[in-house]
């Protein structure tokens, strides 16, 4: 039944919304029929148990205060579907509430979508003690999927909501919760606006991501507020060479006014960029008790490329470490150059400016490959406070094997790094440490670390400028390593930096250097 402003209630299609019976049919019939001519479906308030749920084109799904749509704790309800998950294309449980193929959809209001991941949780983990007919459905799967590696588990468990190969869909007012696998997934899209949405997943949700953009473009994140299990606000583009192949990127990204108070990261890309990431902006964000702030991570293998991407004006607080580039994602750090081909990633043109983070164990971490290293990190008016113990967590800064955890920020395999009125406060230093790295550049750096050690410490770097910094310790400035280090200049500084040099020769470039 179809009202006269051309809305459709679900109850006139006979859901009854008291969460002991099963509306999918209902539901459904009343998105059926609203795809074929356009409108409204609007789901009063209840609880609504369902199966799987799709909404079609010209649809406005309206959630009202009260209503919930919760998704039923049946692994049999759910069909395959293939789709992409974890960066392959393959056969998995179809999504609790799935966009399709769809154009001008809207899924607004204050309701509740609740996938009741408790009841897939329990399965993670448990190989060999799955119900029967769930081993037979993930054996049926396993048939199918030719790719696995040690992270993937998506055929174990739904994602939530799912926009997939669909374009100007707007998510508006709504609360996304407790969802089998990831919470949202953005997939081969255009044109998707979410704003004001809450993201709610429990801390020891499995996969429990916030909300994953993958090759889409022109996608909008704000005034959200994120709980995650897993990493936050994620953006992909397929996994090794299928990515590479499909040659989606994820492009045109903005995220801005968004709270996070917990997850792995506050926003992430990678490690499935294989597709390419490009035209990143997150501004007027805060991360609290996230593991990592601002993460972009890959391997080799991955190929793609990662850049132009701004990270402005956040707060993070009791993060473990707020900025990470790590190209050795679970892989030995400590390994010789290979040689260079389409499976080489590559991220570049990053930026980071007036961020504040408070109360984290490891500054920074950065680290490209010594095959190709990645290029144009820099940072403006930065303040980081990196004084809370390393026991505090144990967790490793970037997931990089043969790392050792310190508070200070390391760089490495960089060819050009600035660092612009940036203020570091250590528990102990180095507060910057660069390994086999092009370019050094420091304008107006402020530390606070304990003066028995160098506050910069340099391996191997090929030039390294200072400038605009004020230092009257009385042990090392600055430590020089390896035989391949060139260049030191200083200018325009408070203090005989040059005196607490810890090194061979040192050139003053400047008249201004005293």
């Amino acid at each position: 039944m179809t009202h006269s402003d051309g809305t459709r209630d679900v109850r006139d299609f006979g859901a009854t919304g008291t969460g002991d019976q099963r509306d999918t049919e209902a539901i459904q019939s009343a998105l059926d029929e609203c795809a074929e001519t356009g409108g409204t479906v609007v789901v009063p308030p209840g609880e609504y148990l369902t199966g799987p749920l799709t909404v079609g084109s010209h649809t406005t799904l309206e959630l009202q205060a009260g209503a919930t749509l919760s998704f039923a704790r049946d692994h049999e309800a759910f069909p395959a579907r293939e789709s992409r998950w974890e960066g392959w294309n393959q056969t998995g449980f179809h999504p609790c509430l799935l966009v399709e193929e769809a154009e001008n959809v809207e899924i607004t209001g204050r309701g509740t979508v609740d996938g009741q991941g408790d009841y897939w949780w329990q399965f993670y983990g448990v190989d060999d003690e799955l119900p029967e007919s769930l081993a037979e459905r993930l054996d049926e799967f396993h048939a199918e999927n030719d790719k696995a590696d040690d992270v993937s588990s998506f055929t174990l468990r739904p994602p939530l909501f799912q926009i997939d190969r669909s374009e100007n869909v707007s998510v508006s007012g709504i609360t996304l919760q407790n969802s089998p696998f990831w919470n949202t997934h953005v997939v081969f899209s255009d044109n998707v606006t979410l704003h004001d949405v809450n993201v709610e997943n429990p801390a020891d949700a499995p996969n429990g991501d916030g909300i994953d953009i993958d090759s889409s473009r022109y996608v909008r994140i704000s005034d959200c507020y994120l709980n995650a299990g897993d990493d936050a606000i994620c953006i992909k583009s397929g996994k090794d060479e299928e990515g590479r192949r499909i040659g989606r990127p994820a492009s045109g990204i903005t995220v801005t006014n968004c709270t996070v108070e917990a997850g792995h990261g506050g926003v992430v890309i990678g490690s499935e960029m294989s597709g390419d990431v490009r035209d990143v902006t997150v501004s007027n964000c805060t991360f609290t008790d996230t593991d990592r702030g601002v993460r972009i991570k890959t391997q080799r293998g991955r190929g793609g490329v990662v850049e132009d991407c701004r990270f402005d004006n956040l707060v993070m607080r009791r993060v473990a470490c707020p900025f990470t580039i790590n190209g050795y994602y679970f892989m030995d750090i400590d390994s010789d150059p290979i040689p260079v081909d389409e499976s080489t990633p590559m991220v570049r043109n990053v930026t980071y400016s007036n961020v504040t983070a408070r109360d984290v164990e490891t500054a920074g971490f950065f680290a490209g490959l010594p095959e190709q290293r990645f290029e144009n990190i820099s940072f403006a008016n930065v303040e980081i406070d990196a004084t809370r113990s390393l026991d505090a967590t144990d967790l490793s800064p970037a997931m990089a094997d043969g790392f050792d955890q310190r508070h200070g920020l390391f760089c490495k395999s960089i060819t050009d790094v600035s660092f612009s009125n940036v203020r570091v406060r250590t528990a102990e230093g180095p507060a910057l440490a660069f390994e086999e790295t092009g370019r050094v550049s420091i304008d107006g750096l402020h530390v606070e670390a304990d003066q028995e050690t160098p506050i910069l410490d340099i391996r191997d770097v090929g030039e390294t400028l200072v400038s605009g910094c004020d230092w009257t310790g009385e042990g090392a400035f600055l430590r020089v390593r390896g035989d391949e280090s060139g260049r030191i200049s200083f200018a325009g500084n408070h203090g005989d930096l040059a005196d607490g040099v810890a090194a061979p020769a040192v050139e003053h470039e400047s008249a201004d250097w005293v």
